[in-house]
């Protein structure tokens, strides 16, 4: 009788181990399928999001003993708003951010839109925003490079009306508003929007409303810079979460019209898995300066614009180069050093 239950619990056993084995090579094919599936298609996205960069920006292989060796690297990051008219748009956020990984940290810095700048082709005086439909991604890239004295490695174009499409595939975000108003929708119904002061999940349409108010906020500009940069800030963590991994496709469909790049995609893989930690320390780059209004002779008419103070453009140029591991007191060559 004895004898007769250890067969029948060793038989149970030998059951168990064999079903277990069999479930283990059934989620094992499962997920290789759905890892193959995945693959091939983002695979396909990174393609997609390197498609339409300028020729001339399109061959960014000298950064790859830069990545492969984790040197810092810099990106020039733009949000764009609606299109006008001949499909032109302007950059109605402009933020540089460079990323050591060795330092483990990130700084980014918002260029105001309505800094006032000299074109260099022609010595006419315009805003920051106005650079890239006049002189496109290359002579933006340029201007920067000379404005802030330090290289530029990638570039980052974000739609940001896609962040209705975005925020919503990764079931909303969380932001802390520091205060509360109201703003139209993208349908442009006044008041559709209501942001309470402090902390409360978004939608999609409700993120946008929030990222792009700048009149009834106090700081103007730089209050809706620093809420651009928690949007940002608060999909990035939405899109690191084990959440999104199970709904990836929506998400990509989301990103797909709405973000260009010049990195290719193994440079983008470099970075997400090489250099991750970075982007858990982002830290703020301030920059401080006057509002005034100025005569512009093209447009007939004064308009708004913002100096920077020049003492702390130059502290700002030194914080970025001294981050990206260039000297911070040498101006010179910036273009060539980090690739050096």
């Amino acid at each position: 009788m004895r004898s007769d239950k250890q067969i029948e619990k060793k038989q149970r056993i030998k059951w168990l181990k064999r079903l277990s084995l069999i479930l283990g090579l059934l989620l094992f094919l499962i997920f290789g399928i759905i890892a193959g599936y995945y693959a091939n298609e983002v695979r396909e996205f990174l393609t997609d999001l390197n498609e339409e960069t300028p020729e001339e920006l399109r061959d960014t292989s000298k950064q790859d003993d830069s990545l492969r060796d984790l040197h810092p690297i810099s990106f020039l990051i733009l949000g764009l708003d609606a299109e006008g008219e001949g499909d032109t748009r302007r950059s109605d956020s402009i933020m540089v951010a460079t990323v050591n990984p060795g330092k483990e940290s990130t700084k980014i810095l918002s260029i105001p839109r309505d800094t006032l700048i000299t074109l260099p082709n022609s010595n006419e005086q315009e805003k920051f925003n106005a650079i890239y439909p006049i002189d496109g991604m290359t002579g933006l890239i340029d201007f920067v490079e000379d404005y802030l004295t330090i290289p530029i490695s990638f570039y980052v174009t974000l739609n940001f009306e896609g962040l209705v499409d975005l925020v919503d595939a990764v079931g909303g975000i969380t932001v802390n508003s520091p205060l509360s108003f109201t703003v139209q929708d993208s349908d442009e119904t006044a008041d559709a929007i209501v942001i309470e002061e402090g902390i409360q999940d978004l939608n999609g349409e409700e993120a946008l409303g929030y990222a792009r108010m700048r009149k009834q906020d106090p700081r103007g500009d730089f209050g809706r810079q620093e809420r651009q940069r928690e949007v940002i800030e608060a999909v990035v963590d939405e899109l690191l979460s084990f959440n999104s991994v199970t709904n990836l496709t929506p998400i990509l469909n989301a990103i797909r019209p709405n973000l260009q790049t010049n990195m290719s995609g193994q440079q983008m893989m470099t970075v997400a898995s090489n250099y991750r930690d970075a982007a858990k320390n982002i830290e703020s780059v301030e920059l401080s300066g006057a509002a005034e209004y100025v005569y512009f002779p093209s447009y007939g008419h004064d308009l708004y614009v913002w100096n920077p103070y020049e003492e702390s453009l130059d502290e700002a140029r030194s914080t970025l180069r001294e981050h990206l591991e260039l000297d911070p007191s040498s101006e010179e060559n910036s273009a060539d050093e980090i690739n050096n």
